[in-house]
Formats: C-alpha cells, structure tokens, sequence
C-alpha cells in the first residue's frame, strides 16, 4: 500500500476501530521490510499522557460501538481465522519456536535465564503433572498444535494409541499425523459432538483463547459430559481481565479475526455453573515467551522472508511485540486451571 493511502488507512481505522487497531494494521500494511528492532522500541515506548491521546487509546471507539464492530466479527467460522493463523507454514513456525516441542504457548522461565527449549520443558513437566496421564487412559487434547505435549504424555505412559487430538488447522494436522502418527482429527472441539464419558482426562494449551462467550457454557457442558466421573480438565490459556471489550483488545482481531475469549472472572463461573470443582489455578507470565519467538523469527528473518513472504514476516515482528504489550498493560492474564469432574 503506498504511503499516503496507508496514512489515510490509518486515520480511519483510528476513528473506527481505535488507535491500537490502527497502528498494527499500519505496520502489517508496510510497503517495505519492517525493522524489527525499531518496531519492538516503538511498542515498548511509553506512550505521551493527555486526555486527548488517553482518550483514543481507551475509550475511542465507544464501548457500545466496539460491541457492534466485534459482534460482527463473531459471527464468522472459526475456522477462518484459525487457517488465516496457523495454516501459514510449518517450516515458518520451527524458525521461532523452540526446537524441542514446538510449542505454540506460554513457557514457564522461573530464573529468566532460560533458553525457550529449557522453558518450554519445564512448561510441559508442569501441565504433565497436572494432566497425571496413566497407561490405559483414554486423553482428548483440544487444539493438538504440533503434537507437543501428545508426544510428551506418550513418553511418559507409553500409550500413544491413548490419545486423540483436535484441530482446526489442516497444517498441523497434517504435520502430526505425517511425523508422530497420532489420532488427531480435523474437528472444531466448540461446535463438534462428544461420546458421553469417553475419556477420562481432556486438555487444551492456548486454544481455548479461540472459544467466544457465546460458546463458553456449551463447550464446557459437552466436555463435562465427556468426562468419565473423576476426570479432569486441565486448561492453560489467556483471557481478558475485564468484560469491558478495550481498544487493545480488538486490536487482536488483526491477527486473530473471530477470536475473543470471554474475561476470566466469567470464566470462572462458567466452570461452577458446568458442574466442575476448581482444584488448580496459577498464573503466568507470557512476556519472556513472546520476546524469544520475537528473537528467533529476527534472527532467521531471510529464511522466514523465503517461506511465506515480508508482508507475512511483518506481521509477526508487529504481533509479538504487540502482544508483549497487551499483556504488560494487564489487560490480559495467563492461567492454569485444573477442573475435577466429581464421582
């Protein structure tokens, strides 16, 4: 897009969509290879303080206009925007991921010395824990990625054939079936049916982001029911603190169109009201993740730039950082839940 049209694109998205949608749209609309660097340093800035600024940061559209502007959005398949996510490249995601796992989630770095290979194992040690897989088990994970932590329970139970897992995402099922050989299905875990007490663990790393609130109490129904008496969901995923829909948050709709996790207070009487006791939370932290796939995708940048392209490859310089953003303004919390099905 040339210069005074990606301009005047961004006045209107700042009128209509807000400031923080406008300014990734303006970076993801470069003509030109964005400096990674100067983008990271621009996002980190702390921004001017005024009423006139402050005003089109938070408040700007209206918060019944985004209601409308999201709603909209919310109506679309789920799976369009999980392909226009995740069905980028496989070869594109090992460039940034860590080299172990590849898992496309928060890591844990407890010293913050860690490499992302060394945060990503102990993330998976401490979900395995929770998870508790036996041999013999049968264990749904929603939103299978890559198969990271399906390879992870079936080293420690040595019971691959155990295991199923769900995706959205035709590259990544392809990816796990081709390389891992596990059961994994093409299936939206939301809208799709589940057998009555078929399994008795069920889990989902970082997909349950994809789950709006209007699906929030018939998903958890379907995998309560699932649930053979005594199972246990385990959930790690992000949600915003606040039902109050912020400028910030619709930003994501530039990365994740159709996706918008309900807050995390609603969340969490959601799980109550299902039938579910609550016996693990913790809270994490996703900002050291998002600066080591930031790192990474930098430093191969012309391998990335061959895969799938500069504007592609812009798009993620301005999303990590732009999360990092997101979640060091508190809008939005990294939890762990275990949920208990009781006998």
């Amino acid at each position: 897009m040339r210069a005074p049209f990606r301009q005047l694109a961004a006045i209107w998205d700042t009128l209509i969509y807000g400031a923080p949608y406008a300014l990734m749209q303006y970076l993801v609309r470069s003509p030109r290879l964005l400096d990674p660097e100067k983008v990271w340093k621009l996002l980190m800035r702390q921004p001017p303080a005024g009423p006139v600024f402050n005003f089109f940061r938070f408040h700007h559209p209206p918060a019944f206009a985004r209601r409308l502007l999201l709603a909209s959005r919310m109506r679309q398949d789920h799976r369009l925007g999980i392909a226009e996510h995740y069905d980028v490249s496989n070869d594109f995601y090992e460039l940034f991921l860590d080299k172990k796992f590849m898992f496309y989630s928060c890591a844990d770095f407890p010293t913050g010395k860690e490499t992302i290979e060394e945060a990503q194992t102990i993330k998976a040690n401490f979900i395995l824990g929770l998870i508790d897989p036996k041999p013999g088990e049968k264990i749904l994970e929603l939103g299978c990625g890559w198969g990271p932590m399906m390879r992870h329970i079936a080293a420690t139970t040595g019971d691959p054939g155990s295991l199923t897992g769900y995706t959205l995402s035709t590259e990544q099922a392809s990816y796990v079936q081709a390389k891992f050989g596990f059961n994994v299905e093409f299936k939206n875990f939301i809208t799709g049916d589940y057998q009555p007490e078929a399994f008795d663990k069920v889990y989902a790393i970082g997909a349950w982001e994809h789950v709006r609130a209007d699906d929030l109490d018939g998903v958890l129904k379907k995998i309560y029911q699932t649930l053979k008496p005594g199972g246990r969901f385990v959930n790690h995923f992000f949600a915003p603190l606040t039902d109050t829909i912020t400028p910030g948050m619709f930003a994501a709709q530039v990365f994740f169109p159709g996706s918008m996790p309900p807050s995390h207070p609603s969340q969490f009487k959601a799980y109550e009201k299902a039938g579910f006791r609550v016996t693990h939370r913790s809270i994490h932290d996703y900002r050291p993740t998002l600066r080591a796939w930031f790192d990474n995708l930098v430093a191969n940048r012309e391998r990335a730039i061959s895969l799938v392209g500069m504007k592609v490859f812009n798009k993620y310089v301005a999303f990590f950082p732009g999360s990092w953003r997101y979640f060091d303004d508190a809008q939005a919390i990294l939890v762990r839940y275990v949920l208990e099905k009781p006998f």
